[in-house]
């Protein structure tokens, strides 16, 4: 297949489509803007700056800011992927009509690489260009105690090959990522023939989910015992990340587990007819509940973690210095841009969803089902599996805070007294952030609740008789 047939073939197709690569390309810049920021503090010299905050002005926080803003990509990178799925059956229609006409699968799947990867050139294109356009605009100064500093690193600009770089790279992770997507479908001129799904483990998520996050909860004790306490931090935050990415991934797969297992509790017992259709729907399809709550889970389990530092390490410092406590501030800040990147990931899925089965709802509408039912099973098949992961995730990350740093903190008596040599310094008992993470998990299940709720708006025309009438 030609160059110019294969772009032609990847550019064109419905208004699904469209919104299909525009929202891929959205996902792309706001990460190409993330990897560039963090390329920026990372080329931050001593003769730069100063700057307002001091996480920029010391560079050994540097590293921080730079994982803060890889973490944000991977919320994008599922927001991404749930944005690949928008308009997915029209689009296996259109492929397998090339099939028809004497594509081969290699030819397809070239089409549909060639599809995300010119979304996310796009995409990386249009966050290089808010990059640049950014550092003229946010150029200023301002006056902090009486010194004239910069408010961001705008006289920091990382070289050319590391923005080359970035605006490369994304495109060919997308294009990656969509051969990976493939790899288990078979195109035939008829559609696409997909491996079943077997059914949603139930002991491995339990399993990964007790190491990570017994791991991290007795961490402390874990470093003892292999003899890596003292001057192993390289080797002692290896095992802490492997142990981290156990309890993520026994979340993310468990939510499958428990959609399956609340479906099954529910079908049987449940007589309201809303309760029936979510139950129905979560045996159906559990992994559904995993790909919507991923980014979300970890925002949570990110957050608690973060919200069981800030209470250890405000309480082993004089708290009158707002250094330590404007930096919770902003990494707060972080993970509040990680769910609402989150909450706008699954909304597309919410959505997605309903249109998907539009076909489906217009017949239960026809044979006198009340749109208000329907709405009601929505939101019951998004929320009900995703609660007890939101409060998992949080009692693993304050579980994983207390392990690593301890239940007690060494701090002054008077917490306004500045350190010196008559100052008293006491053991302390560090207490549990029940506030925080009380506004942690309510403020997830209420974006959640918000979201999907949003998404129900397509739920009147998706559900309209009239589309009986058309191919599925």
């Amino acid at each position: 297949m030609r160059t110019s047939t294969l772009l032609r073939l990847a550019t064109s197709g419905s208004r699904s489509d469209v919104l299909r690569i525009a929202m891929t390309a959205l996902g792309a810049a706001v990460g190409a803007l993330a990897l560039l920021c963090a390329l920026t503090v990372g080329f931050i010299g001593p003769d730069d700056g100063p700057y307002a905050s001091n996480l920029l002005n010391e560079r050994g926080l540097h590293a921080g800011v730079i994982v803060t803003f890889g973490l944000l990509c991977i919320p994008l990178l599922t927001f991404v992927g749930q944005c690949s799925r928008i308009g997915a059956p029209a689009r296996d229609r259109r492929l397998a009509a090339l099939r028809m006409a004497g594509a081969t699968p290699g030819d397809v799947t070239r089409v549909a690489a060639a599809e995300s990867s010119i979304a996310a050139c796009a995409g990386a294109l249009a966050g290089l260009g808010a990059y640049l356009a950014g550092r003229e605009l946010l150029d200023r100064t301002i006056t902090e105690g009486g010194e004239v500093v910069l408010a961001l690193p705008t006289d920091v600009l990382a070289p050319w090959w590391s923005l080359l770089a970035v605006v490369v790279a994304l495109p060919l992770a997308a294009a990656l990522f969509s051969g990976v997507a493939l790899r288990r479908v078979a195109i035939t001129p008829f559609g696409f023939l997909r491996e079943p799904r077997a059914i949603p483990p139930r002991a491995l998520p339990a399993a990964l989910l007790l190491v990570g996050a017994g791991g991290m909860a007795v961490f402390a004790g874990l470093i003892a015992l292999l003899g890596i306490g003292g001057g192993g931090v390289p080797v002692a935050a290896l095992v802490f990340t492997v142990l981290f990415a156990l309890a993520a991934g026994g979340l993310i797969l468990g939510t499958a587990s428990v959609a399956a297992v609340l479906g099954r509790l529910l079908a049987p017992r449940v007589r309201r007819p809303s309760l029936l259709i979510a139950s129905r729907r979560m045996i159906a399809l559990p992994l559904s509940a995993s790909r919507t709550s991923s980014a979300i889970l970890l925002a949570v389990l990110i957050g608690a973690i973060v919200e069981g530092m800030r209470v250890q390490v405000l309480l082993a410092t004089n708290t009158s210095e707002e250094f330590y406590a404007s930096t919770f501030d902003l990494i707060d800040i972080a993970i509040a841009v990680a769910l609402a990147i989150a909450a706008a990931g699954l909304l597309v899925n919410a959505a997605e969803g309903i249109v998907s089965r539009r076909r489906t709802y217009a017949a239960l509408v026809a044979a006198g089902t009340p749109r208000p039912v329907l709405a009601r099973a929505a939101l019951a098949e998004t929320l009900l599996p995703l609660i007890p992961g939101v409060i998992i995730a949080a009692a693993t990350g304050i579980l994983a805070a207390r392990g690593v740093l301890g239940t007690t903190v060494e701090g002054p008596r008077d917490p306004l007294a500045t350190s010196g040599p008559g100052t008293v310094i006491e053991a302390v008992s560090v207490p549990v952030p029940w506030e925080q993470l009380g506004i942690l998990v309510g403020g997830s299940i209420a974006v959640m609740f918000l979201t999907t709720a949003a998404a129900l708006l397509f739920l009147r025309s998706s559900s309209d008789p009239t589309e009986l009438r058309t191919a599925a």
